[in-house]
């Protein structure tokens, strides 16, 4: 006789199914749409009062940059790592954690009286990142079983990353110029306080941690991943002072390598490994990621190559500079918003090699204006292209990346995404300004035009990037395909 499905008493407490969250769905997206905003709010508006701070902290250059580079390096290393946790010991406990890292940061940071003191916020808010972006859309993932939903929440949830980045640049320069640099530091502790408390209010605590007990965790390999990462984000952060076949260089991208070697080989020989390896035998997920790589290591550049060309070349200041990336950044929203509509009716694959390959034309399109060109032929309709062709690819990469994610491996899927963009994007930061250094130095004629060579040449190399991404992206299998094989292995199942 076999037991009422009904009665969770009659079956295993692992089993009983676990509830994200208490009230309607759109409580938790909303939770960790706001969670993500203020992420990429937190970091683009501290990089805008970078200056002030150097200033009133009197902090020399190697100080500064450690006021970057402690955030870097624990968002990068940590974000896999983070994004298993909230799987083995529960999206809600982890979550919460993560956001009460951040407040104290912003309180730390807000009332930094010397520079390491700042290094040691920065760092805490780079690690309370690491554990809400994947967090966050490991709860999304959880709390959307069905397709088409959950896509919807992904696309909201990129297009709230990029009202956040798209703030920050613009409120950066204001907040610094009228209340100071420390406000901008401040800005999120409000907005971190009413996650706190809606957060505990609203997601439920997991059932198999409550009642089974903490997991165990795969330390061995959690140390050689984090280590990994951190040595190339190091390696490819260190590029602004070492070439890259310096000793400085070579050693710490051989380190990274040891330890990622060192990671596949405990991996493949754990009992309960922190990365199961077998999840990328999936072609979807595996060259989802690859796209990804590719794409964000173009567009992360991209992104600051066109800000500099508009401040240097072009001679806006700071807060002129995010204004006029403003209407861009609403385009990018807009049909991030929108993207999912295109996906349920298109599939995600078209919609992300079109989203690339309108990328790559707005950069071509920018690399081409003249040294002293005007706002609207020069900024503002190549921005919108650029911008649009954004909004289009980057909810497709995380959509393509977490494809069929099961809830109990939510967080995985999203920290591998995320590890992946946020490596792609270091490294093409590294690479593509020092294509624009290098072009600088054989180009002649005055300053801006110098610069500008430099830009335009680093500009279309990023352009030609972007199509190879969309190339890759026609090896990711079609969804009807995809669907297709999953019901012909759900009827091996049951026959089974």
């Amino acid at each position: 006789m076999t037991s009422n499905p009904e009665k969770t008493g009659d079956r295993p407490e692992t089993e009983v199914q676990d509830r994200v969250g208490k009230g309607p769905l759109w409580y938790v997206a909303a939770i960790s749409c706001v969670a993500y905003f203020m992420v990429q709010f937190d970091n683009a508006v501290v990089s805008i009062a970078l200056p002030s701070i150097q200033r009133s902290l009197s902090l020399d250059v190697t100080g500064l940059q450690w006021v970057v580079n402690s955030y870097s390096l624990a968002f990068a290393g940590l974000l896999l790592l983070s994004g298993r946790l909230s799987d083995l010991f529960g999206r809600r406990e982890v979550f919460l954690a993560g956001l009460w890292l951040f407040t104290f940061g912003s309180v730390l940071g807000g009332f930094a009286q010397n520079g390491w003191e700042l290094v040691a916020a920065r760092a805490s808010h780079g690690v309370s990142s690491a554990i809400l972006l994947p967090a966050s859309l490991g709860l999304i993932i959880a709390a959307y079983p069905e397709k088409h939903r959950r896509n919807r929440a992904i696309s909201v949830w990129g297009a709230a990353s990029i009202i956040g980045g798209v703030n920050g640049a613009v409120l950066g320069g204001v907040l610094t110029h009228h209340w100071g640099w420390r406000s901008t530091l401040f800005f999120c502790l409000p907005i971190g306080c009413v996650l706190l408390f809606f957060g505990t209010r609203t997601l439920t605590r997991r059932v198999s941690v409550a009642r089974t007990g903490i997991p165990s965790l795969d330390l061995p390999g959690a140390l050689c991943v984090v280590s990994a990462v951190t040595a190339a984000v190091y390696a490819t952060i260190g590029l602004k002072d070492h070439a890259w076949l310096s000793a400085h260089t070579l050693l710490s991208f051989a380190v990274s390598i040891l330890f990622l070697v060192a990671f596949l080989v405990i991996e493949s020989r754990s009992k309960q490994p922190m990365v199961p390896l077998g999840i990328f035998r999936s072609r979807t997920i595996s060259m989802a990621n690859l796209v990804s790589f590719v794409a964000t290591t173009a567009m992360a550049s991209q992104v600051i190559l066109v800000v500099l060309y508009i401040q240097k070349v072009l001679g806006y200041d700071p807060q002129e500079a995010g204004l006029a990336e403003l209407p861009g950044g609403l385009t990018t929203f807009v049909v991030a918003i929108l993207t999912a509509r295109f996906v349920k009716r298109i599939g995600a694959r078209p919609m992300l090699i079109v989203g690339l390959l309108v990328y790559a034309a707005g950069v071509v399109w920018i690399a081409r204006v003249p040294v002293h060109g005007d706002y609207w032929g020069a900024i503002f309709f190549p921005m919108e292209l650029l911008c649009a062709g954004m909004g289009l690819a980057l909810p497709c990469m995380t959509i393509t990346a977490t494809a069929g994610a099961p809830k109990e491996s939510a967080g995985l899927y999203s920290g591998v995404a995320t590890t992946t963009r946020q490596i792609g994007s270091a490294i093409g930061v590294a690479v593509f300004t020092s294509i624009a250094a290098t072009a600088s130095m054989s180009a002649t004629g005055s300053k801006q035009a110098v610069l500008a060579s430099g830009y335009r040449t680093a500009l279309l190399a990023g352009a030609v990037v972007s199509v190879v991404a969309a190339v890759l992206a026609l090896a990711i299998p079609g969804e009807r395909r995809q669907e297709v094989r999953e019901d012909v292995r759900a009827d091996v199942e049951v026959n089974a």
